[in-house]
């Protein structure tokens, strides 16, 4: 296990499994710094991590309750004063526009923080570009499933029925190429 946490930002993949880590995380006692990484910690520095990282404010809890363990007090004023300034650099549209759109997980980290509104409409804006990635994937797996069928086909209507499925796939595939160029302009810059 990482320094930090059991689930550092997630892919998507990770992201749909998040739910079941989560409770076998629980189940198992994951916590969110090892004893070594307790007694030598720089609370601020851990703080500005979890901060930049996007965790909420109720993060250093997790700390208290994995360090409690190895005897531990951390540092709580340390920690918040370094996770306020990592949270700042996090909250921002940018931030959240490339956590949308890589399907990260937010932790809600920006809930009542200045960049919030921004943070979550990029992040709102990354996860529809996500999804239009992810559909022109699974059209880009129906097109070469659609060819086979085509080079396969015996009959003349079963030709004409694969190229047909294949025109509508194709005219899918150049609406979602123009809404992704659209999105991409949307990006904060």
């Amino acid at each position: 296990m990482t320094q930090g946490s059991c689930f550092p930002r997630a892919g998507a993949a990770l992201a749909r499994l998040a739910p079941w880590l989560l409770t076998l995380g629980v189940i198992s006692g994951c916590a969110s710094m090892s004893e070594s990484h307790c007694r030598q910690a720089d609370w601020y520095a851990r703080g500005l991590s979890d901060g930049r990282t996007g965790y909420s404010s109720s993060r250093i809890d997790d700390h208290v309750d994995a360090c409690s363990k190895a005897g531990v007090t951390p540092d709580r004023s340390r920690w918040t004063q370094g996770w306020e300034n990592g949270i700042r650099s996090y909250c921002t549209a940018s931030n959240g526009w490339q956590e949308g759109s890589r399907n990260g997980v937010y932790w809600g980290g920006c809930r009542g923080q200045d960049g919030e509104d921004a943070f979550l409409n990029h992040y709102r804006l990354g996860q529809q570009l996500y999804g239009l990635l992810q559909q022109v994937q699974r059209n880009d797996s129906e097109s070469r499933r659609l060819e086979q069928l085509l080079r396969d086909a015996k009959t003349d209507d079963e030709r004409s029925k694969a190229r047909e499925q294949l025109r509508r796939v194709d005219t899918e595939q150049l609406r979602l190429r123009a809404l992704i160029t659209g999105m991409h302009l949307l990006a904060p810059r």
